[in-house]
């Protein structure tokens, strides 16, 4: 690892480590390959931010209605219940398409990334830029084949469990927590990607160091769950778990 990299904080930390990744959004190796996705994601974003607040304001207002006149001091609650919950599945849903249309460049970003983190030595592969463009995109369908159903249990479970005095409290919690982790596993698979780690050998060793991934993911989805700052928080994101998977995952150099 190039000790001038290093991170001082520690990469502990998800705050320092996405901005480390902002930071590096600007450097000359990568600069370009950013720009593309996030002009796409530019559509994306206004597309998605205008249906989900279409949406959530039409079905809180329909649900709200329902609530007999004795339980209207709950609709505060029920408010923040929600829109908890629309809040983490607009920050999963709009991460999960801007991932599959920024792979080809991502993976790109990742190998760059090592090589700025590892030293001008080190060489992730010898493959080309198309081939590592077309596997980054083969490797997000099998990370979607692994969060879609997954993600689909989760919803119904959190769905459930919001019909349930006080234990609905849970259901955004248990929602935050499950993002937090597909977002951790999201991540660091560029750089396991770039290191030639199998999937499963990926998901191993994340839940060897659950809370350390999982603390940035949440942070990753935090930044996801605010517009406009959410166009530069994903590639800044790819970094970040880049930095993450060389410095406490992956191989040492």
């Amino acid at each position: 690892m190039n000790p001038a990299n290093q991170n001082p904080i520690g990469s502990l930390s998800g705050p320092a480590l996405l901005l480390q990744g902002a930071k590096l959004l600007w450097h000359s190796k990568v600069r370009w390959l950013i720009l593309s996705p996030l002009l796409i994601n530019i559509l994306l974003f206004s597309s998605l931010t205008l249906a989900a607040g279409q949406w959530l304001g039409g079905w809180l207002e329909e649900l709200i209605s329902q609530v007999p006149e004795w339980l209207h001091w709950l609709i505060w609650v029920i408010w923040l219940l929600f829109a908890g919950l629309a809040l983490v599945i607009y920050a999963l849903s709009f991460t999960i398409f801007a991932n599959l249309i920024g792979s080809p460049f991502y993976g790109v970003v990742a190998e760059r990334i090592l090589i700025i983190e590892r030293g001008e030595g080190y060489s992730p592969s010898n493959t080309s830029l198309l081939q590592i463009a077309w596997q980054s995109f083969v490797r997000q369908l099998q990370l979607l084949g692994y969060f879609i159903p997954r993600t689909i249990a989760v919803a119904l479970v959190t769905l459930i469990i919001s019909f349930m005095p006080l234990i609905n409290l849970l259901a955004p919690v248990i929602a935050g927590a499950w993002a937090a982790w597909s977002l951790s596993i999201q991540y660091l698979d560029y750089g396991a990607e770039a290191d030639q780690v199998p999937f499963q050998q990926l998901l191993a060793l994340g839940a060897s160091k659950r809370w350390q991934g999982m603390g940035f993911g949440f942070t990753v989805l935090m930044a996801s769950a605010i517009p406009l700052l959410n166009l530069l928080a994903l590639p800044a994101a790819v970094i970040g778990g880049t930095l993450l998977w060389c410095r406490d995952y992956g191989v040492k150099t």
